[in-house]
């Protein structure tokens, strides 16, 4: 893999999320929000800390990224949807934990965390493992909340990739929780995860990672091909076979299909697959650098 790689499809990938950025609106219609319009918006924001944190320097993060979600979380309906859904705030108010480690305060919202903090959220939620372990990351990395390393890691213990030892086990939804939970340990793929704290997840990651590139499951694909960047004892050769295999949807609108079943490229079907191909772009460049 050449060296300008990852900084040339990360500028194509960021061009392709910045043309289609009103998309990624918590809104689904006046007023109206649904699970998935309030997830893209979090994931645009996860996004642009994960970019702006990389030596990836994209003009488009302060420009226009950065304004948009502060547009959104200065909305008084948006305030409310969280004030009004206290067990899942937290998860709500992402996008403002993380402007807030950027120095963005607001009282509404601050008011509101700490609501649901007095209530017993985000920890009274029952959750599996991997989603307590994403609260803590995120109000770790807000500085709205002490998590101390040793808790971190104890959380990290009661995952999936800490406990899983056979990847014939490995069904969809174990794959994105294996995953998730080495995206949270790495600061999405900005910082190595020593083999000493998962010492059977390297294996299971090259496996996984030869599974869904022989069958085109692109999504999950570029997710392990982040994990496979930073997990230490993952082999390099078999990152160097699959990226071709995660990149062969990419056409020349600068977005990426999440499987080789899609036919139809639109924002719904390409938006989370390129924003995982821009992770793994910032995780490339920071390992590489």
């Amino acid at each position: 893999m050449a060296p300008e790689l990852p900084v040339g499809l990360a500028a194509t990938l960021a061009g392709w999320v910045d043309r289609e950025l009103e998309e990624f609106t918590p809104w689904a219609g006046p007023g109206v929000t649904t699970s998935r319009s309030l997830q893209r918006f979090a994931e645009l924001a996860i996004l642009y800390d994960v970019l702006d944190r990389s030596p990836l320097d994209f003009a488009v993060l302060e420009d226009h990224w950065r304004p948009f979600l502060e547009r959104h979380l200065a909305d008084p309906a948006f305030g409310q949807l969280a004030r009004t859904r206290l067990p899942w705030a937290w998860a709500l108010l992402v996008p403002y934990l993380i402007l807030r480690r950027r120095g963005l305060r607001s009282v509404y919202h601050e008011a509101t965390l700490a609501h649901a903090t007095r209530a017993g959220f985000p920890y009274a939620a029952e959750v599996v493992p991997y989603r307590v372990l994403d609260q803590a990351y995120f109000a770790r990395a807000s500085g709205s909340a002490d998590v101390p390393q040793a808790v971190f890691d104890e959380l990290l213990g009661r995952t999936f990739a800490a406990r899983s030892a056979c990847r014939l086990l490995l069904d969809r939804e174990a794959t994105y929780a294996l995953t998730h939970a080495l995206l949270y340990a790495s600061a999405f793929g900005q910082e190595p995860v020593p083999r000493d704290a998962l010492p059977n997840v390297a294996a299971i990651v090259d496996s996984m990672t030869i599974d869904c590139a022989v069958h085109e499951e692109y999504d999950m694909l570029g997710e392990l091909l982040t994990c496979g960047a930073v997990v230490e004892g993952c082999r390099p050769e078999v990152r160097a076979l699959a990226l071709p295999v995660f990149l062969q949807s990419l056409d020349d609108t600068g977005s990426l299909m999440p499987n080789g079943r899609e036919t139809e490229r639109s924002f719904a079907a390409c938006y989370h697959t390129t924003i995982v191909g821009l992770i793994l772009c910032a995780s490339l460049t920071r390992m590489t650098s």
